[in-house]
């Protein structure tokens, strides 16, 4: 940082003020004080802990200056050839060590997306959902039902038509015209046979001199069996409809829940290696598919293969000659279907895998808002976030050209198909009325409209059916967590009751096919002891506080609290029974009542009282809160600069992001408070608070926790200096494990180092001396 104006914000003073030009000193967000380290330390800014610090580690600090300066000059010489003959060599196998282990801990696959025809298995895991045996049988016969009112509306209007006196002239005189035109045609066709072949003679004869009803009836007569048929259909349809939409929706409804379950059960390991893209992808687009697409889809598809086979049996009813060509046109759409599903079924898969960098790429952006703005980085993102959604619509774009592709061909298929039909009325006539005609001809046109839907609906249903597949891949997929519940293995309502912990031989590993991260780690916990838990970064600290919660299964070895070991028991008893303050505060939308007191078990004195416990707000307030009941508005409104804390009704953004990372700490410190556990477990819980305020903190948990067995992971050395005793990890292995003083005054002492790198050494000696003789005392 030579040369470059740098802001660092502390509140680590020992550590960051001796290198300081200039020093501002904040309070109630105020500037309490400013000036150069010397103006500060003569009007006394800081307590005398914190000059003593600065002393101790000045005067530190000019020593290993001097000592590290005479030992590179004596040894510069001596190594500079031998770091020359080196220094390529170890620089390549660097690099190929760096390679092979990205390779080894790929922790993120690909996302994987289906091939082919979506399988079976798929659609009976769908129609499981969807409903049973019984219920579709029902639905099947709506659907044919409402085929048969169809094929009655336009049977009665041929009735009705033939029955009417004013048109029966003219279809005399027209069907006489047809006959003559095309009888040279027919006979010459069927001249060498002795009578008309069976495939020429259609089910439903009706000679011209018989096609009048012989008995009159008024127009209201054809008009109410008209409505009746109308009415039925409407009926029939709209049951059709409902039962269909309520069966999908109970469908969708269950698989929502189903992979809800499995999501919020899956082990830990599955959030690790799965980005919260695909996991958002799943429940919003996935679903919205299933909730939206699949029942209206399958409604309208089932309707128009029940219409074009209804098409394909009237028309071949009437003139059943019709069949020899169906079987050609059969093969005509099976094959524009085949070529239209393979692409556009695909294209539906790329859609959907093409959707999680957008969900992955715009949570990242907001979880990082701040540093992308301080360094001015939005063009970037955004520029990012575009291409993102281009390449989510390409598979949208070539989709529709599939469809126009689809529309053309079923164009000329179907024109093929109303050719075919009117040629077959023609070479009917004289054994068919005109009104048999007529519906065959209307059948038939409305046929193409019905093929073309058939192709793009049953490939909107496999669409559609991606994702339930994806859905099916996360409901089978992830590895769920131990059983919440074990009934032959429950322990006693009052366990743990002392808060004894034995470790033997544990060893941990993330996955089956990682190396272990813990290896062969044994140690013994008395009940009410204080233990800190202090190593390098990587040493396996926070992997030890997480396996007490079983978030991660041994591998090796076992966990006993009280005698009990936990893997044999059910999770929901085992993280009831233990309390951590995690190095992640979590907090939630809500009140602050909310997030201390999530099940409204204790009064708000309680809440006000652990707030003080953690110096969230002052004994002066507290007791201000005594006398006036806990209602401070008025008050907290005329203050110029209110505490928040002394309103529970307070409201908490998503996370905590109105409050300070150190007030997050505390909240989540304060919760723990709260529930008084017989084991505590902190995970570098004070980082981000000021010493003033983690010194009280600690005060107050020595005095509530004082028969609280407590593990610490510490950021801070001084606040486990006086614990009873300190457990040093180093790659997941055990160094040390004694007290405090005696691993300072043992030589070669992996804690001593780190109590010297502290820069408080002076310090940490002397308050481990005094905890050690008050201990021994």
């Amino acid at each position: 940082m030579k040369n470059r104006t740098c802001l660092l914000i502390s509140h680590n003073i020992p550590l960051t003020i001796k290198q300081a030009d200039y020093v501002v000193v904040m309070a109630n967000g105020r500037v309490k004080s400013q000036g150069t380290v010397d103006e500060l330390v003569a009007i006394d800014a800081f307590d005398a802990e914190v000059l003593k610090s600065i002393t101790d580690t000045t005067t530190a600090t000019a020593t290993a200056t001097a000592t590290a300066t005479a030992t590179a000059t004596a040894t510069s010489n001596a190594g500079s050839s031998q770091h020359s003959a080196t220094s390529v060599t170890e620089s390549e196998d660097n690099e190929l060590d760096k390679k092979e282990n990205i390779a080894k801990g790929k922790l993120v696959d690909k996302e994987t997306k289906g091939e082919g025809s979506v399988s079976r298995e798929v659609y009976f895991t769908y129609f499981h959902y969807f409903a049973t045996t019984f219920n579709v049988v029902l639905i099947l016969s709506f659907f044919i039902g409402a085929q048969i009112c169809k094929v009655a509306e336009s049977w009665w209007i041929r009735v009705w038509t033939l029955a009417s006196n004013q048109n029966s002239t003219l279809i005399n005189v027209t069907t006489s015209v047809i006959h003559n035109y095309a009888s040279f045609s027919i006979t010459s066709i069927l001249s060498h046979a002795q009578s008309p072949p069976w495939w020429f003679t259609p089910i439903f004869e009706s000679p011209i001199s018989a096609s009048i009803s012989s008995v009159s009836h008024s127009p209201l007569y054809y008009v109410v069996i008209y409505c009746s048929i109308g009415v039925a259909f409407s009926v029939v349809n709209s049951t059709k409809t409902f039962v269909t939409f309520h069966c999908g929706l109970v469908a969708s409804g269950h698989m929502f829940e189903d992979l809800l379950a499995r999501i919020l059960g899956a082990n830990l390991r599955f959030f690790d290696s799965t980005p919260v893209g695909r996991i958002t992808n799943r429940f919003s687009k996935d679903i919205e598919s299933i909730d939206r697409g699949i029942t209206g889809t399958l409604d309208f598809l089932l309707d128009a293969v029940f219409t074009c086979a209804t098409v394909l049996v009237v028309i071949c009813a009437i003139t059943p000659a019709f069949m020899l060509f169906s079987i050609l046109i059969a093969i005509i759409y099976y094959l524009i279907g085949t070529f239209y599903l393979t692409l556009s079924r695909d294209l539906k898969r790329f859609s959907s895998i093409a959707k999680s960098p957008i969900y992955q790429h715009f949570t990242e952006t907001l979880t990082g808002i701040t540093t992308i703005r301080a360094y001015g980085d939005e063009r970037r993102f955004l520029v990012q976030n575009l291409h993102f959604v281009d390449s989510s619509n390409k598979p949208y774009f070539y989709n529709w050209i599939c469809n126009r592709w689809l529309a053309y061909r079923t164009d000329v298929a179907g024109a093929m198909i109303v050719s075919f039909a009117a040629s077959m009325c023609v070479m009917y006539v004289g054994k068919i009325d005109s009104g048999l005609a007529g519906i065959s001809l209307s059948f038939a046109i409305s046929f193409n409209e019905c093929a073309i839907w058939i192709l793009r609906l049953y490939a909107d249903i496999e669409m559609a059916m991606n994702s339930v597949e994806r859905i099916k891949e996360y409901i089978e997929t992830p590895t769920l967590e131990p059983p919440a519940e074990v009934p032959e293995n429950e322990p006693s309502p009052n366990w743990p009751e002392h808060g004894a912990i034995e470790v033997s031989n544990l060893a941990l590993r993330y996955a089956s096919t990682l190396p272990r991260v813990i290896e062969d780690v044994s140690f013994e916990v008395k009940a009410g002891e204080k233990v800190g838990v202090v190593g390098r970064t990587g040493a396996g600290k926070s992997t030890i506080i997480s396996s007490f919660f079983r978030f991660v299964d041994p591998d090796a070895g076992s966990i006993k609290i009280d005698g009990v070991d936990i893997c044999s028991i059910g999770l929901r008893r085992l993280r009831q029974s233990l309390n951590i303050i995690p190095q992640d505060p979590t907090l939630f939308t809500g009140s602050i009542r909310s997030n201390l007191d999530m099940f409204d078990e204790y009064a708000d004195s309680q809440l006000f009282e652990t707030l003080k416990g953690v110096n969230l707000i002052s004994a002066d307030d507290y007791q201000l809160l005594i006398d006036l009941n806990g209602k401070l508005e008025q008050d907290l409104e005329s203050a110029e600069n209110p505490n928040r804390f002394l309103k529970l009704d307070f409201e908490i953004t998503e996370n905590g992001g109105n409050l300070s990372q150190g007030e997050r700490q505390l909240i989540c410190l304060a919760r723990s408070l709260l529930k008084s556990p017989k084991i505590l477990l902190l995970d570098e819980a004070t980082a981000s608070i000021d010493y003033q305020t983690d010194a009280l903190i600690q005060k107050t948990i020595r005095q509530e926790f004082s028969s609280t067995t407590i593990l610490t992971i510490a950021h801070r050395l001084k606040t486990i200096i006086d614990y009873d005793k300190i457990l040093v990890l180093d790659k997941g292995h055990v160094i040390d494990y004694d007290h405090p003083y005696k691993l300072l005054v043992k030589e070669g002492s992996l804690f001593k180092s780190m109590c010297e790198d502290s820069g408080e050494f002076e310090i940490l000696v002397g308050l481990a001396k005094a905890a050690y003789e008050s201990g021994s005392q």
